[in-house]
Parts: C-alpha cells; sequence; structure tokens
C-alpha cells in the first residue's frame, strides 16, 4: 500500500524484519512458558494467574503498590535523562525497579504465604524475565551494546 510512496517506506527496518520479530516474542513466550510449567512441577507451586497479581495479604499490596508508583517515576525519569545521554538509562531503571518488586514480593511470600517454595518460583522466574527484557532490547536495537 506504502511501497509508492517513499515518504512511507519503512526503509530503515529490514526486509524480514515482521517475521523476525513474530518469532522472537512466540519464542520467548514459549520458553517462559515451559519454564514456568517446569518449576511449577518441581516446586510443587499452584499455578498462578498472568494477569492477577498474588498478594498474600493487605500489606502486600499496598506496599508493592506505592513500589510501582515510585519505580514508575524512576522510569519516566531515566526516560527523560537517557533522551540526551543514551538510551540504556531506561531499560536499566526498569530491571532495577523490577528486581526490587520481586525481592519484596519474595520476602512476603516467604514469611506469610501458605506454600514455603512460593518466594523460590518467584525468585527463580525473575531471571527469566529479566532475560527477556534484554533480549527484547538487544533485538529491537541491535546497535547499542547492552553489557
Amino acid at each position: 500500500m506504502y511501497d509508492d510512496h517513499p515518504d512511507y517506506a519503512r526503509s530503515w527496518l529490514p526486509l524480514d524484519f515482521d517475521w523476525k520479530f513474530v518469532l522472537f516474542l512466540l519464542g520467548m513466550v514459549a520458553i517462559l512458558f515451559l519454564v514456568n510449567l517446569f518449576l511449577k512441577k518441581v516446586l510443587g507451586v499452584e499455578k498462578r494467574n498472568i494477569f492477577k497479581a498474588n498478594y498474600v495479604n493487605a500489606r502486600h499490596e499496598k506496599v508493592e503498590f506505592y513500589l510501582n508508583i515510585a519505580g514508575t517515576v524512576g522510569m519516566v525519569a531515566a526516560f527523560i535523562y537517557g533522551y540526551e545521554h543514551g538510551a540504556l538509562y531506561p531499560i536499566y531503571a526498569s530491571v532495577i525497579v523490577a528486581l526490587i518488586v520481586t525481592l519484596y514480593k519474595a520476602y512476603m511470600e516467604r514469611k506469610y504465604a501458605e506454600n514455603p517454595r512460593e518466594y523460590i518460583f518467584t525468585l527463580l522466574e525473575f531471571p527469566l524475565i529479566i532475560l527477556f527484557i534484554l533480549s527484547f532490547a538487544n533485538f529491537m536495537f541491535p546497535e547499542i551494546p547492552l553489557f
């Protein structure tokens, strides 16, 4: 449709970008699903809903809400600062925020959860999510070294 108009051409993307992107996302989702399935079987943790947060008590919900608000503010600040200094600041800010929230969630699960192994699942799931974020960033921006 836009091939006739060079102004609308996606010349900055390789021709096979769409397929690579779809395959990348499907592969990462499949890996996360399989590893989560394996960890659930090994640790004996009940199935978690991906779209619903699992809070162990009201305090956990309240503190995690405030951590998420502070993390969002920090990521916006990193994005504004990184706009002139480099694109990695928002990525690393999101990793740091996710680490803090995950460590707090694991602490609350260890202390208050019914199944004592739930915190292990949370701590083992975190590196997979970080690997997904960094792989996605490296896929989208291969010219920027992440490490």
